[in-house]
């Protein structure tokens, strides 16, 4: 994994990138890098989480308070993981 990679999957980096306009969406997501989640997913979902951090709230919302189905069924199987965490 090149530097600027790990520097972008750095905690601090993503913490910043979790923070949202919507309440909701800076809990859930921060909560899943503050709780150690993150850094159980393979390096391939680690970079799915990078992109997910780059939509827009209203996409975010939509994919996880909506129900709406990203195309990408990688991107669903990640946002299921976060889903998961924040249930238990």
């Amino acid at each position: 994994m090149s530097t600027e990679t790990q520097e972008l999957l750095s905690p601090n980096h993503l913490r910043w990138g979790c923070r949202r306009g919507m309440l909701e969406l800076d809990i859930l997501l921060g909560d899943f890098v503050d709780n150690k989640c993150f850094d159980e997913l393979p390096v391939e979902e680690k970079l799915i989480f990078q992109g997910l951090l780059l939509e827009a709230d209203q996409d975010l919302h939509g994919f996880f308070m909506s129900g709406v189905k990203p195309e990408s069924e990688a991107v669903a199987n990640v946002i299921e993981k976060i889903r998961r965490a924040a249930a238990s």
